[in-house]
């Protein structure tokens, strides 16, 4: 039997790392196949997580959103002051959508659920997943408290010792607008626990273990040492920058700065925006995933997502600020920050990594929500759309057009979008020209053109962002295009409200490019 103090071989090592991926890449894709909605099935937006008996990230599906890097040890340890690891069973699972506790808002399901090996508690896993619909308002920027925005879940037992409690489905069920969809990817969350929790079982008898802790520690080590050689190309000293977001009413300012010290990176957004009225707000949590993300591409893109990684970094957040607003703020449409934060980090630490950093993406991805409804006939909809932007250029690389950073959510295909919401697509292209210029160009967006086929009004709810502030470049390199909202070819003021489209109505929506990095050359600046 393997004990927490024995030498594990390299060899060994990376035999149990793979295995480990694979149990829960393969949770990930039993989530995908039995979901229902195709926020899970096409897009992607959801994650599986295995961690240790001490709640630390041991292993992450590949296939993953970055705004759920590191959050999940977080919501475990709320989950456990609900419910300590001497009160739990096997066969218990526990969920809650608290934005504060979970990934950033009401739409994210956390899921955990212990994992036995005899009696003994040896692991736990968790799921997230982006529920098509939560209830309140459609899903927009719009609402002006948590409350507005849905079915908000505390920290309760989905199943205890295997036993469901249906009267929290019975809840489900009568709070949102498609239950089937919503019930359907609850029950894929759970099959995707119990994948986790079967394949790992199995793993520990074939290997003859009783724990895995020594595993966990062997994987955080050298996981910890391969980042520390990396962070010692940037000198250590004190880095800052700002960014802009058109905001609502305003824009928003995130400032960011950062500070190496003794093999350690801590980001200060002190003197970002205070939180607004509106949804765009952002929680600790998802703006400790975002802000870590960008670190992750330049010091270690090839390494699995494990605790090794996570625990160099400290994160500071002034709570009331954009990045860290207070209960019960809206924070619904939080993304439209979160996804900014790589900007920022970025700018800040170009001069130090000039080699290694991305300039500003033509982000945050837009996110149209369509819903209808007629009350005569009880007939109803709600469809949700992710669309992409550029990504910024890197040194010796051009931005790829409309594809999606940082948040890793996949374009549905229209030809799906068509099938399942009453409207046509009388366009998709590339946004031409909106990537910035530079040495390395910036990819570029796109533009669509839907016309609804709905009998009734619609309602279309924007998520959208760099409509007036565009995505910068660094080191020189041009700054993208802005994107733009158009109705019937006129522009839409507020391009984070929900708009109405009659029947025959056209909403154009354009995504911006991606900033370019480096000076332009002659020829490029001549063209």
């Amino acid at each position: 039997m393997a004990k927490a103090n024995k030498q594990i071989s390299p060899i060994d090592l990376e035999i149990y790392w793979n295995r480990l991926i694979s149990v829960v890449d393969e949770a990930g894709a039993a989530m995908k196949r039995t979901s229902f909605s195709t926020v899970v099935r096409e897009s992607n937006d959801y994650t599986c997580v295995m961690l240790d008996a001490d709640g630390a990230l041991l292993a992450q599906s590949s296939w993953s959103v970055p705004g759920f890097i590191g959050t999940t040890p977080h919501s475990l340890a709320h989950f456990l002051d609900v419910y300590p690891k001497d009160t739990l069973s096997d066969g218990d699972i526990i969920l809650s959508n608290n934005p504060w506790i979970g990934s950033g808002h009401l739409n994210d399901l956390t899921m955990a659920a212990p994992i036995f090996h005899g009696d003994r508690l040896v692991a736990f896993v968790v799921t997230v997943a982006h529920l098509s619909d939560i209830g309140g308002r459609q899903w927009s920027a719009s609402s002006t408290e948590l409350f507005e925005e849905g079915l908000h879940i505390p920290v309760l037992k989905l199943y205890e010792a295997g036993v469901r409690n249906d009267v929290i489905i019975k809840i489900f069920e009568a709070n949102v607008r498609l239950p089937g969809q919503v019930v359907g990817d609850i029950e894929a969350q759970v099959v995707a626990i119990n994948v986790v929790k079967r394949r790992l079982l199995e793993f520990m008898t074939e290997y003859g273990l009783d724990e895995i802790g020594s595993i966990a520690t062997a994987i955080y080590n050298v996981t910890e040492d391969a980042v520390l050689k990396q962070l010692r190309a940037i000198p250590e000293g004190t880095y800052s920058a700002e960014v802009e977001g058109d905001g609502w009413e305003e824009s928003i300012r995130i400032r960011a700065t950062i500070t190496v010290k003794d093999g350690r990176i801590r980001v200060d957004y002190s003197g970002s925006s205070p939180q607004v009225r509106y949804g765009v707000n952002e929680s600790f949590n998802h703006t400790h995933a975002y802000t870590v993300y960008p670190f992750k591409c330049m010091l270690a893109p090839g390494l699995p997502n494990n605790d090794g990684f996570i625990r160099l970094f400290d994160v500071v957040a002034p709570e009331g600020t954009i990045v860290n607003a207070k209960f019960p703020a809206a924070v619904g449409a939080r993304q439209l920050i979160g996804h900014m934060l790589q900007g920022v980090v970025f700018e800040a630490i170009a001069d130090a990594l000039p080699d290694k950093v991305q300039a500003d993406s033509g982000t945050p991805l837009t996110v149209l929500v369509l819903k209808g409804l007629d009350m005569e006939s009880g007939e109803a909809f709600q469809q949700i759309t992710f669309l992409n932007g550029g990504i910024g250029a890197t040194k010796g690389r051009h931005g790829e057009p409309c594809s999606s950073f940082p948040a890793n959510i996949s374009n549905t295909p229209v030809e799906i979008l068509e099938n399942l919401a009453p409207v046509r697509y009388r366009q998709k292209i590339i946004h031409e020209g909106s990537g910035g210029d530079g040495e390395y160009r910036g990819g570029d967006g796109q533009v669509i053109q839907l016309e609804s086929c709905w009998h009734k009004p619609m309602t279309v709810a924007l998520l959208t962002e760099r409509t007036r502030k565009a995505p910068r470049g660094v080191l020189g390199g041009h700054d993208g295009a802005c994107g733009f909202v158009r109705k019937n070819g006129q522009p839409v003021a507020e391009t984070k409200g929900v708009v109405e489209l009659k029947p025959g109505d056209v909403l154009e929506v354009a995504l911006p490019g991606g900033g370019g990095l480096g000076e332009p050359s002659t020829a490029q600046a001549a063209e």
